[in-house]
């Protein structure tokens, strides 16, 4: 019943709307990732095995 009901729907709108959320997501979190105001943040985390490596050996 299912394939009969999808074979007579044709319908293209569902796969590109899924692709312009997928692109607008990615872009999203690109944007995030990259803007200056996160430059500090991913700084201080990528010291964090470093930091924590040398702690344990000074005490």
């Amino acid at each position: 019943m299912h394939k009969e009901v999808l074979s007579h729907w044709d319908q293209p709108i569902f796969p590109i709307v899924a692709l312009i959320i997928f692109l607008v997501c990615f872009a999203v979190y690109i944007y995030w990732t990259y803007k200056k105001s996160n430059k500090k943040y991913y700084e201080e985390s990528s010291q964090i095995v470093l930091e924590d490596g040398v702690k344990h050996e000074r005490q």
